[in-house]
């Protein structure tokens, strides 16, 4: 089974999708190689080309019941290959147990699993590929939530969690401030007072507090990404940019905590109507859920520990599509240089993803008729 899993990494990490957004759409090599995968194990599929980059493969295999079925989510895109790779990224090398290429484990492994799974069972199950989570874009997993052309009982969502269910990640926030200031030449007395770049500067420093222990961002791994402004140290600033984000805890209470971290960073804006707060990105933490943990005790599998990364289960749980995120592979390993998964990993995940389509979700419209899972 490993071989076929390979035969199918091979192909997916030498189609290059990198840069969906230039280069992605229906035709694509990947998302023509994942239908075509999709249909020769037996599903009715559907492309769904949302432009600029963003396309979603839909595979539904059997009969599906509203409500009551599983859906198995990947994404197809990766991160740019970085300078410091030692070979050509799109070509899979095996070696030493590892599985060497870009995408490997960010997580075209996973979907080779998948497609592997899929031709190793029978069972009723709903697959959706798409290609734009690395964009942070989220308008594949939203089409598909705003049309639900199946609505599952249960979404698993494809990220490396060393093959083992996680019911709970992080939110990710993103925004960017821009101050407004006076220009004027640094040797005016008080004219430092209007730079742009020092009301940002105060700002960050303001929101640097805020992150501390007793502070309302506490442990939401605050950072402030990027600080431009300005044109020369003898000109004082007529305007600045500042880019941060933080990564919102789950629980029941992460809305409400979110809420109150974003209004103590905006008490911290000038009075005087100089910034622009602008949303970039804001999705909300993955909070596990009942049905999700039932799920995974009807596996077999034991709950794996909470990760700080977040993934696209939150955008399926936020439409109240209970999600579990389960893949091969190791986290740290993502987005680097020679990214590699391990073989391993590989096996024993779609051995899972295999066991969990046969067990099903046990309510009508699945197969319940599977074993617990083999780890």
């Amino acid at each position: 089974m490993i071989d076929r899993v390979l035969e199918h990494l091979r192909a997916l990490v030498a189609a290059d999708t990198s840069d969906p957004r230039r280069t992605v759409s229906a035709d694509h090599a990947a998302v023509t190689y994942a239908a075509s995968a999709l249909h020769a194990a037996g599903c009715d599929v559907s492309t769904d080309d949302l432009g600029d980059g963003c396309v979603n493969v839909l595979g539904v295999r059997g009969r599906f019941e509203d409500g009551a079925g599983l859906l198995i989510n990947c994404h197809l895109d990766t991160v740019a290959a970085d300078p410091a790779w030692s070979r050509d990224p799109f070509d899979l090398r095996i070696a030493q147990g590892r599985a060497t290429g870009l995408g490997a484990c960010d997580i075209k492994g996973a979907a080779a699993c998948v497609l592997t799974a899929l031709e190793r069972t029978e069972e009723p199950v709903a697959v959706l590929f798409t290609t734009d989570e690395e964009g942070g874009q989220g308008r594949c997993v939203g089409g598909f939530t705003d049309l639900l052309p199946v609505r599952p009982g249960l979404v698993v969502v494809a990220e490396p969690t060393g093959a083992s269910p996680v019911l709970q990640h992080r939110g990710f926030a993103s925004f960017e401030v821009g101050f407004n200031g006076s220009a004027g030449h640094t040797s005016g007395a008080g004219a430092a007072a209007g730079s742009a770049v020092h009301k940002a500067v105060r700002w960050g420093q303001a929101a640097l507090d805020l992150a501390e222990a007793d502070g309302p961002l506490a442990g939401a791994r605050f950072n402030i990404g990027i600080i431009e402004g300005g044109r020369a140290s003898n000109v004082v600033a007529s305007r600045a940019t500042l880019r941060f984000g933080f990564r919102p805890e789950p629980g029941a209470d992460s809305e409400n905590r979110f809420v109150r971290a974003v209004a103590a960073l905006k008490a911290e804006l000038p009075g005087d109507g100089s910034a622009v707060w602008t949303d970039r990105f804001v999705a909300p933490p993955l909070t596990a859920r009942k049905e999700a943990a039932a799920a995974c005790a009807l596996w077999g599998l034991d709950r794996g520990p909470d990760v700080d990364f977040w993934t696209e289960a939150a955008l399926f749980a936020a439409a109240g599509l209970p999600s579990v995120v389960l893949g091969p592979g190791d986290i740290a390993q993502a987005h680097a240089a020679d990214e590699f998964v391990e073989v391993a990993q590989l096996e024993a995940c779609v051995s899972r993803y295999a066991g969990i389509v046969r067990t099903g979700l046990g309510v009508p419209g699945t197969c319940t008729k599977g074993a617990a899972l083999a780890s």
